[in-house]
């Protein structure tokens, strides 16, 4: 007998809703929109780029990019893409093909529902 097992990986999505309050009385509520909306567009950006690279077997571009999802990951309170981005990098810096490839499927985990959840906190009505 054979027995299957699904592993279903769950991560858990942290917002810093302090930083994105923040962000919300610097800029206005309009203003804080279209940042907000403008970050989430740059990340996914250079998350197609981090692809392209992985797909072409080309880490050495990735760590910048990764420093760069992160750093702006972290302007709007995404906490968790910030860190799972950083880990992005620090496996490809380090030539690291298998951690990188499951850094990468946690990253596409926590980065869709990181961007789901920040639209669903108050204030934000995109």
């Amino acid at each position: 007998m054979t027995i299957v097992v699904e592993l279903r990986p769950s991560e858990r999505v942290v917002i810093d809703t302090v930083t994105l309050d923040a962000v919300f009385k610097n800029l206005g509520h309009r203003g804080a929109e279209n940042r907000v909306m403008e970050t989430v567009e740059a990340i996914s950006d250079l998350l197609v780029q981090v692809d392209t690279m992985v797909r072409s077997d080309n880490l050495a571009g990735i760590p910048d990019l990764a420093q760069r999802v992160s750093r702006l990951s972290m302007e709007i309170g995404l906490t968790s893409l910030a860190r799972v981005s950083r880990d992005m990098g620090i496996s490809a810096r380090h030539g690291d093909l298998v951690a990188y490839r499951a850094i990468w499927e946690r990253l596409v985990r926590i980065g869709d529902r990181s961007l789901a959840m920040v639209w669903e906190v108050p204030g934000l009505s995109m």
